[in-house]
């Protein structure tokens, strides 16, 4: 994994955490303030009740009271509340769905069955023990509804910071990475420059050439280095365009690669010759990976038109379509790296279109064509 993905990954769980506990703050409150809302009113009825009972019971004749009581409670029957009157251990009246042992003076939320109820346990002026149980699914559906939607806030926003954190710090990377991936075709010209001074034996001659070699791909590196970083921050319309040489293009490639072939029938392309560099070289490494040892890499330049042709064992249908559509992927394709979809940016900033099709022998060749260009 590389550091800026693991720097990605603690950012966004710091982000996480930190967001989540924020909508922990919020949420909180406002469960606080429905359970003080349904006890409240669970509360006022409660009183209601038992102050119109103990009323009625008090006008009701001798003997008659507990038929009263009865018969006062069980208007109630089927609108969610549930009651328990008790005296000196007798059970005149009970309508609870389940045994409740609560002293009088205490009242809260209880959980039966997966049902949520709110119970009041009161004595009454007259001596009676008198339980209140209220069905309380209203308000358990509105506390899931608000740790619901707190949750699924908390997972949309949550889910967004991480793909804008994602999508920021790759951007970030991608000069980085895209200048690591240029950078290797030049040291590794460089390197085998220096160790041929270091340990063969040269004329003065071979000496001048390999230091020149050296003196052109270190050039070469830094321009290279300074087009991708403007071609990245700085957008093509900040990238100075010119006349390049087609034969010089293809001259250093031909150094590079000793299996390519070359034609040149378009002598001035106009753009910048440290990208089409970029571009040649990358179109031409990946023709070489994909050919056996030894087999010719073909480049030929027609007017408006730069081609490069492999005779390897072709691409698959899948391979095919990324190469030509790399930003229609998610995840770049194994082999591809960055060089595809670099190439399709350094041909887009050069009016051009770069495809890829299977040659007739069952090779690739990969083909930039450029449109709106001026030529000498």
């Amino acid at each position: 994994m590389k550091l800026w993905q693991k720097t990605y990954l603690f950012s966004t769980l710091l982000c996480a955490l930190i967001l989540f506990g924020c909508m922990f703050g919020v949420t909180a409150p406002a469960i606080s303030a429905t359970v003080r809302s349904a006890t409240d009113a669970a509360l006022r009825e409660e009183k209601a009740i038992a102050g119109a009972l103990e009323t009625t019971m008090d006008k009701a004749p001798e003997g008659r009271q507990l038929p009263v009581l009865r018969t006062f409670l069980d208007y109630y029957a089927g609108t969610g509340l549930a009651f328990r009157v008790t005296e000196a251990g007798e059970e005149p009246y009970a309508t609870l769905p389940f045994p409740v042992d609560k002293a009088p003076g205490t009242l809260g939320f209880l959980r039966q069955e997966g049902r949520l109820y709110l119970f009041i346990s009161d004595r009454l002026p007259s001596g009676y023990d008198f339980l209140y149980l209220k069905d309380g699914a209203a308000t358990d559906a509105l506390l899931r509804r608000q740790v619901l939607s707190a949750a699924l806030t908390g997972t949309a926003v949550a889910l967004f910071m991480a793909a804008a954190l994602y999508a920021l710090l790759y951007r970030v990377n991608l000069p980085v990475s895209r200048l690591a991936h240029e950078m290797r075709t030049p040291l590794t010209v460089m390197k085998g420059y220096a160790e041929t001074l270091r340990d063969a034996r040269l004329t003065e001659e071979q000496r001048h050439m390999a230091a020149s070699y050296i003196a052109d791909e270190s050039n070469r590196l830094s321009a290279i280095s300074a087009r991708l970083l403007t071609l990245h921050s700085a957008r093509e319309e900040a990238t100075p365009f010119g006349p390049v040489d087609v034969q010089d293009l293809f001259d250093h490639i031909a150094q590079t690669y000793p299996t390519v072939t070359y034609e040149v029938h378009w002598p001035t392309v106009f753009g910048d010759g440290a990208m089409l560099s970029t571009l040649l070289n990358n179109l031409v490494g990946n023709a070489v990976k994909a050919s056996p040892p030894g087999a010719p890499v073909e480049l030929r330049a027609a007017p408006n038109v730069i081609a490069v042709t492999d005779h390897g064992f072709g691409m698959s249908d899948e391979a095919l379509s990324y190469v030509n559509h790399p930003s229609r992927f998610k995840k770049l394709h194994p082999g591809g790296g960055l060089g595809v979809p670099m190439c399709h940016q350094i041909a887009k900033a050069h009016g051009a279109r770069l495809t890829y099709a299977r040659a007739a022998d069952g090779g690739t060749v990969a083909t930039v064509t450029f449109y709106n260009t001026l030529t000498s």
